[in-house]
């Protein structure tokens, strides 16, 4: 979520500050996860629920270096082995670039809600 992209009211509403730690755990364990790491340090993430990319994720101060674009690339050719024949995603404004460079493409505009607040994304969908 950036802010060029989206109101701080809304950046506070998608990724607040006191996070579930439990349920992210156990989410991402319930998933295909890849984590990107640099010096011991977690600097991305990608997650796959069958054929849904449900987060990807890269640190601020790493963006701009490939990392997402290697996890998407490891998170891809996995699909392709589980036999997987699309991928699709909810996309950020801000992520929608990266997502159409790299295949894929908008089968819907929408908003979502989360606490009363809405946020556009996008519905988008690859084909392997």
């Amino acid at each position: 979520m950036n802010s060029k992209d989206y109101t701080q009211e809304q950046v506070k509403i998608w990724a607040p500050e006191n996070i579930d730690e439990k349920s992210w755990h156990l989410s991402l364990l319930s998933h295909y996860t890849l984590v990107a790491i640099d010096k011991k340090k977690i600097v991305g993430f990608v997650d796959l629920d069958e054929n849904y990319v449900d987060r990807l994720y890269v640190a601020k101060d790493y963006q701009r270096q490939k990392i997402a674009t290697r996890l998407m690339d490891k998170i891809e050719n996995y699909a392709k082995k589980q036999g997987q024949i699309s991928l699709y995603s909810h996309v950020s404004i801000t992520a929608k670039k990266f997502f159409l460079d790299r295949g894929y493409i908008v089968n819907k505009e929408q908003y979502v809600e989360k606490q009363n607040i809405l946020f556009k994304n996008y519905v988008m969908e690859k084909f392997l």
